[in-house]
């Protein structure tokens, strides 16, 4: 009896051994089992928000003299980027439908850099008048699709003005293009292209000489819902009424998506029954303000003048005639006349014009003297005593009292040689003065 009890222990323990074994190997092989699953939920969440971290933006396409594409992509997301497949099809409604993919060899970005050239290597030649869908794709599965010259196979917003739209003859008005992208896909290589409109019947035409090239000259690259604009510098001379009319497109664009723009010449005249809305008809470049206190020796720009007696101070000064077609003749009686501001200076100061030879002679005229083009600038005198006096302005009074001055220029005169209903006067106001 008591070997067979000694038996029962030993087998006994046995079967304790050999469950506990099977229990800690199953506790293992389920820890195992758990830490895999983890690692593998881990990972995958890790590769999930590495996909939404990655971003990234199509900056530039364009395609050099090899014919072959040029993109140019901008990582702004925070992790790399591996480009693994570009996919190109043609989407020409005139030629087969193709669908091609490439391996590019330049396709990696670090966060925040900028990867060029890519499409450099693949084998696909990119035809002008051909459109095209371009697909990228990146190691993590995202991509960004665009078209090529798909201005070309369905219209875009066009939009063409004139800023201003009425000008004096000889001045420059602005030809402004808009070019809004209404389309899904990204627009590429956008370059506009003006013409003059030559239909009939058109009103009489003036003179008109845009600029060559617009600013800018084109655009890369514009994204759906985006804007580009285009601008042309456009010189018109010509008589009252008369007008110019461009139509814009795109190069390749699609056969009749234009947009037109007008531009008319509204010549300046000073009857009286405009003068309100013409006194700028004179104007005057107060940075060329001059005096001079040794006989034109030297002639000085500042606003500080020494306060002198029985010294001549002569003015000079740039002013323009902007009428289109009529010289303005001056009279005797324009005068530069400096106004007393502060306390204890002199109430007017009054020098009138004189020739443009000064110095070494002085020359004044009561009536007609020195004459103003259209459209020109002059350099005018101002330092005589009187509308008919030969002398310079050099009574005791003149700049001797310091303090502040208003200068105005008070401006009499013709548009023709024939002075009957004529005359015209004008006042330019104003610039500061300080004698000391």
């Amino acid at each position: 009896m008591k070997s067979r009890r000694a038996l029962s222990t030993v087998v006994g323990a046995v079967f304790a051994i050999i469950a506990l074994t099977s229990t800690v190997t199953y506790v293992s092989y389920s820890m195992g089992i758990l830490d895999n699953y983890n690692q593998s939920v881990l990972t995958k969440n890790q590769q999930l928000s590495d996909v939404n971290k990655e971003k990234f933006q199509i900056s530039s396409v364009t395609v050099p003299s090899n014919g072959r594409l040029n993109i140019t992509v901008a990582n702004t997301g925070s992790v790399p980027i591996n480009f693994t497949k570009i996919w190109i099809q043609n989407t020409t409604t005139t030629t087969t439908d193709w669908s091609n993919s490439y391996t590019p060899t330049r396709n990696f970005v670090a966060p925040g850099g900028v990867l060029t050239k890519i499409g450099q290597n693949i084998p696909v030649y990119i035809n002008p008048t051909y459109s095209y869908n371009v697909k990228l794709v990146t190691s993590r599965g995202n991509t960004q699709q665009f078209s090529m010259n798909s201005v070309g196979s369905v219209p875009v917003n066009i939009q063409f003005y004139t800023f201003p739209a009425s000008i004096p003859s000889g001045f420059t008005t602005e030809l402004v293009m808009i070019v809004t992208n209404n389309q899904s896909s990204t627009l590429t290589n956008l370059v506009p292209q003006i013409s003059k409109w030559t239909s009939n019947p058109l009103p009489s035409t003036a003179s008109c000489t845009p600029s060559a090239i617009s600013s800018p000259p084109s655009v890369s690259t514009l994204a759906p819902g985006s804007t580009a604009v285009f601008k042309w510098d456009l010189r018109m001379t010509g008589n009252n009424g008369q007008i110019c009319t461009y139509v814009a497109s795109l190069q390749n664009g699609f056969v009749g998506n234009t947009a037109s723009a007008t531009a008319t010449i509204n010549a300046i005249t000073a009857t009286s029954s405009n003068w309100s809305t013409t006194w700028g008809i004179l104007s005057v470049n107060y940075t060329t303000l001059q005096w001079t206190q040794d006989s034109g020796a030297h002639w000085n720009n500042n606003w500080s003048i020494p306060s002198q007696t029985n010294i001549p101070t002569v003015w000079r000064v740039n002013i323009t005639n902007n009428d289109p077609t009529r010289p303005f003749i001056l009279n005797g009686n324009a005068t530069l006349v400096a106004f007393g501001t502060a306390s204890g200076s002199n109430a007017a100061l009054p020098w009138y014009v004189i020739k443009n030879d000064y110095p070494p002679t002085l020359h004044a005229y009561p009536t007609n003297g020195q004459t103003i083009q259209s459209n020109s600038t002059s350099r005018i005198y101002f330092g005589a005593a009187g509308a008919t006096s030969l002398a310079l302005q050099t009574t005791p009074v003149i700049m001797k009292t310091p303090g502040q001055y208003a200068i105005s220029i008070l401006l009499f005169g013709y548009w023709t040689s024939v002075q009957s209903n004529n005359f015209f006067g004008q006042n330019i106001p104003y610039e500061g003065i300080i004698v000391t």
